[in-house]
């Protein structure tokens, strides 16, 4: 157990000074609206033509929110950092003396990140409030991310207007003396002119003038909405661009005068073309709805054409040698000779422009063909005309197809040969079946085949050609009709493979080896250098040859 007596309790002293710490601090805090000992945010410096009445702590403002304050402001030209005076001022040598003021900020990071193309301007707090404040335009979303380590220029800071200086500068002696001399000629007007009566006179138009008026007003405000608003925002943009380049306005004004100046002069030949004006209108109406009209088609060709006009750079860059290289063949010591050249080739080229036109007309007859017929044809496959009476063996593909195939088979065709030439071997068949026909002259004729003859496709009796016109051009021929009959095969008799050839067979084996004799003698005779004997050995061979399996 504890007694009580050994109880120790704060002192009040201690106590009092803890209260009086807090309420201090909340009283900071309170009026500075930041937390002490604790880091304030990244500091912004930005260039001003005139630091007015802005003072260190003037606040910081983003769409009217405190995002920081003022912590320095000091002249241009008497920088504590010669760099940023130098680089604000446009000059990277800083010889150039400079006036203005450096207005150093600090931002809280929420407020970041401030882009390239950001705006700062003075504005005037409340009136309870006093004195200026920064206001920041942070910059689009499009733009790059400044780096806060160089200042922003004058031409991204502006100042507010104040009374004294609207009054200095429209109250000057000279401006003055112009407002004295207006009310002058003004009150001339009313009492000495019959300004007055002008005026009654203007009343009287006023009905009409101000119903036309209220018609341009109304058409002032678009036809879609936003669009006053757009004129509004983009009329600011070029006020804006306006203000920041003082002598540019200036020389706007001064034109204007001169402008001015210039329809006073002429002030008869103004007041007649006012007069023609309606009849202007008149005319110009038709034409303008027609513009209007060709509107849509001329959005339409530029969409169209953008992607052409975006490319003309690149094209304009590679065509550049090329007219470079054709400015040079186009000066005088070039076309001499050029033209020299072209005396004797113009007049070839003339004459073989007329006659290729007989070329092409028939290089044009040829493709027409090619197209309408034989393409057409090699594309076609063999069909049989009665479906129950086919060949045993489908077709493989087209006739282009099939006639590759077909040269495969001959691909060692002379391709050997001797000191006499090229020569084709040729490997007589053999088989058990006997084959007995006739030729056209109705001369009898027999072979043997490994395989019994089925028949032969297309017939001679039941496959009709497609008819050919000679005097008609191949292009509007018939295409080839490649249906097609099976026709009879010859006569077949089948001996036994291991029998010796007998009757018919055996005599014309046994010609056939005379008449090959016969042949292999003449050579033997042309080769020892009698040719007379070898001409007559050969007759007798071919007359052999020509008898050969007639029975004679």
């Amino acid at each position: 157990m504890i007694r009580a007596a050994d109880k120790r309790s704060v002192p009040n002293w201690l106590i009092g000074l803890a209260l009086l710490v807090v309420v201090i601090g909340g009283f900071y805090m309170a009026m500075t609206k930041t937390v002490p000992f604790v880091g304030g945010g990244t500091e912004v410096k930005a260039v001003f033509t005139s630091a007015q009445n802005v003072r260190v702590n003037s606040p910081v403002r983003i769409a009217g929110v405190n995002v920081g304050k003022v912590t320095k402001v000091e002249p241009l030209a008497g920088s504590e950092d010669p760099d940023v005076s130098a680089q604000a001022a446009g000059d990277p040598e800083g010889s150039i003396p400079t006036t203005g003021a450096i207005v150093t900020m600090e931002v809280e990071d929420n407020a970041l990140p401030i882009k390239e193309d950001a705006a700062f301007t003075l504005r005037p707090r409340l009136f309870l409030e006093g004195n200026l404040f920064v206001d920041v335009k942070p910059g689009s979303p499009s733009a790059d991310e400044q780096d806060l380590d160089n200042a922003f220029t004058a031409e991204h800071t502006a100042n507010s207007v104040q009374l004294d200086q609207v009054l200095s500068g429209a109250l000057q002696s000279d401006n003055r003396a112009n407002l004295q001399i207006l009310l002058d000629q003004f009150g001339s007007a009313l009492i000495d002119h019959g300004g007055a009566e002008g005026f009654r006179d203007f009343y009287k138009a006023s009905a009409g003038a101000n119903k036309s008026g209220s018609l341009v007003n109304e058409a002032v405000l678009g036809t879609r909405p936003h669009d006053l608003s757009g004129v509004v925002k983009n009329l600011d943009k070029v006020v804006d661009g306006l203000g920041k380049d003082e002598v540019a306005l200036k020389g706007l004004v001064t034109n204007l005068r001169i402008v001015t100046g210039s329809f006073s002069a002429e002030r008869a030949s103004l007041e007649r073309a006012v007069a023609e004006l309606p009849n202007l209108l008149d005319a110009a109406q038709p034409a303008l709805v027609n513009l209007n009209a060709a509107f849509p088609s001329l959005r339409e060709f530029a969409r169209t054409a953008l992607p052409g006009v975006r490319s003309t750079p690149e094209t304009l860059a590679k065509a550049t040698p090329l007219i470079r290289q054709l400015r040079l063949l186009a000066q005088p010591n070039e076309l001499r000779g050029l033209a020299s050249d072209l005396r004797t080739t113009i007049p070839l080229l003339a004459k073989l422009n007329v006659r290729t036109i007989p070329f092409l007309r028939q290089s044009r007859a040829l493709a027409s063909c090619f197209n309408n017929v034989i393409i057409p044809w090699a594309d076609s496959t063999v069909i049989p005309i009665d479906p129950t009476n086919q060949y045993p063996h489908d077709p493989v593909g087209t006739v282009y197809e099939e006639t590759a195939y077909g040269l495969v088979g001959i691909g060692g065709e002379s391709r050997s040969g001797d000191a006499n030439g090229q020569y084709i071997r040729v490997q007589a068949g053999g088989g058990s079946n006997t084959v007995q026909t006739s030729d056209a002259a109705g001369n009898a004729l027999a072979g043997v085949t490994p395989f019994e003859v089925l028949g032969a496709m297309p017939g001679l009796d039941d496959s009709a050609k497609t008819p050919f016109r000679p005097r008609v051009p191949c292009e509007n021929q018939d295409v080839p009709n490649l249906q097609a009959g099976l026709g009879a095969g010859p006569p077949t008799s089948k001996v036994s493979a291991s029998a010796p050839a007998t009757g018919r067979v055996a005599e014309l084996n046994s010609e056939a080896a005379k008449v090959l004799g016969k042949y292999v003698k003449a050579e033997k005779l042309a080769e020892s250098g009698d040719q007379k004997a070898s001409d007559r050995v050969r007759a007798r061979a071919d007359r052999a040859y020509a008898n050969f399996g007639n029975g004679n």
